[in-house]
């Protein structure tokens, strides 16, 4: 065991001179929290850290952040170790900790979800923009309703049934999954783009709740999802994507505008749960690809939908231009 003072200087050498190294930072600071390191010159962990910010000349929250960011990568390790899965030790990546911040953030606690994100960054399939654009939109649909639920526009809105409640969270865990492209993996019948450089952006954004008035049929349009991308076209090209939620038969009976702006769409999908997709997704009009919602809150494609060439996109990209600026 260390001297904690040998420890201390260490990890004063690294927040002043090496920041960089963050991995060793958790490996150290994790030292001293598990053997109580901080006693008995320390009343608490919390007390002990306050003083390494001190004579560091940094913030607590700096230290606290790549602690928790060394907690999230170890815990990924335990759930790959448990499905047999390897994967890097810590030690050995190379990724910034603000990025396993974010994928913390954006599974909102689900595992899966969190998962599948820490492969996409390990393997350098998503950057930190990708992450950030994806938080901003989690960030988006959280907000209503202190956060926990949101509720579905048009179709249903959420009272104070248990019933209710849960279909507007799963509305949410929906929006969740859809806020990273990792279900377009599963469009196999589309081209998708392997020929973007790093020089030529990738483009992949979520709006929920979407509006935008159409010039062509002189009315406002409301969809539950829209999703603006070039993974499955050329770098230099957008693809636009309606996305409607059916949670249950009822919604399905209910009428929507999915037609009326059919031509600003280059896709039209509806996303249904696993339970519920046998039952009622051949009643779903082939115009229409289905997102099939498992268990696991992970999106694939159940059934494609077919591309069709839009002659409306310039409403939408004005009021997505908007909305971004």
């Amino acid at each position: 065991m260390k001297n904690i003072k040998l420890i201390e200087e260490e990890i004063e050498k690294i927040l002043i001179k090496d920041k960089r190294s963050w991995v060793r930072l958790f490996e150290l600071i994790r030292e001293v929290e598990l053997g109580a390191l901080w006693k008995p010159e320390y009343k608490s962990f919390t007390r002990w850290i306050r003083h390494l910010a001190y004579e560091s000349g940094v913030t607590e929250s700096l230290i606290w952040k790549r602690k928790k960011a060394g907690e999230i990568y170890s815990e990924y390790q335990k759930r790959a170790k448990r499905k047999g899965i390897t994967v890097p030790r810590i030690e050995d990546i190379d990724v910034s900790p603000d990025n396993f911040e974010l994928v913390e953030k954006i599974s909102q606690g689900n595992k899966d979800i969190k998962d599948d994100l820490m492969d996409k960054v390990l393997h350098r399939e998503l950057k930190r923009s990708d992450l950030v654009s994806a938080w901003k939109s989690v960030k988006t649909i959280r907000q209503d309703d202190q956060g926990s639920i949101i509720k579905k526009n048009r179709h249903s809105e959420v009272g104070s049934s248990e019933k209710e409640k849960e279909m507007a969270l799963s509305v949410s865990d929906i929006a969740i999954s859809l806020t990273y492209s990792s279900w377009l993996d599963y469009f196999s019948d589309v081209n998708t783009n392997t020929s973007t450089t790093h020089s030529q952006k990738k483009v992949y954004k979520l709006l929920p709740k979407f509006s935008f008035y159409s010039s062509l049929n002189d009315r406002l349009h409301t969809i539950d999802f829209l999703v603006v991308e070039n993974y499955t076209s050329k770098p230099h090209q957008l693809n636009l994507h309606s996305i409607e939620v059916i949670l249950t038969e009822e919604d399905l009976n209910r009428s929507f505008n999915s037609r009326q702006y059919q031509q600003h769409m280059n896709y039209l999908w509806i996303v249904i749960p696993s339970d519920i997709i046998e039952e009622i997704g051949p009643e779903i009009s082939e115009d229409y690809g289905i997102l099939e919602l498992h268990d696991s809150k992970i999106i694939e494609v159940f059934r494609h939908s077919p591309y069709t060439s839009s002659v409306g996109k310039l409403d939408l990209y004005q009021t997505v231009l908007v909305q971004t600026l």
